[in-house]
């Protein structure tokens, strides 16, 4: 029985930890402390986004998206949204290389779901430019503080997943991916 258990605890740290040994999770709270990345979104803007009459993410993201003039109609204005990037890497051109990201990958093709929100662009567009920033940042723009070292070593090998992804009641695998390890090749 004891080598039984032995053996379920390896592999159930097996299937959590990525290939260099770090546990690939919920995206830790501390990745963005630890992250020098711009705000996105102004406050003043995402203020407006505020309170209980938005009852998920994706409510109150599509508020932003309204707010700042990036949706036309229901659907998201790509060409607007473009040119509001081009202007923030303009604006933090030490960022290049995420923003690039974002317009090339967020922003060029109609995007799966990034979490547990279907038909909802703005929560897919604003996912997957939060993770570019996590994913495309130079060693330069994180913070060396002993408290960041797990943080870095999550964002070079783990999936950035919603926390929402981690519910009871989402079956895993089905949610960006996120229980799944990040590629080795």
């Amino acid at each position: 029985m004891f080598k039984f258990c032995v053996f379920l605890v390896f592999c159930v740290a097996s299937c959590y930890a990525a290939p260099g040994g770090t546990y690939c999770g919920e995206t830790p709270d501390v990745i963005y402390s630890c992250l020098s990345a711009p705000k996105l979104v102004s406050s003043e803007i995402s203020s407006k986004c505020t309170g209980s009459q938005y009852s998920n993410e994706c409510d109150r993201l599509t508020c932003v998206f309204r707010e700042a003039k990036w949706l036309n109609g229901a659907s998201v204005d790509k060409a607007k949204l473009t040119a509001y990037f081009d202007q923030f890497e303009k604006d933090h051109a030490e960022w290049a290389p995420a923003i690039q990201h974002v317009k090339t990958v967020c922003l060029a093709n109609e995007l799966k779901a990034q979490g547990v929100y279907l038909n909802c662009p703005a929560y897919d567009i604003m996912h997957c430019a939060l993770s570019s920033f996590i994913k495309h940042a130079t060693p330069s723009q994180w913070s060396t503080a002993a408290s960041c070292t797990y943080p870095r070593a999550y964002a070079t090998d783990c999936p950035v997943c919603p926390s929402d992804c981690f519910s009871a009641q989402v079956p895993i695998g089905s949610c960006n991916a996120c229980y799944l390890q990040p590629p080795t090749a």
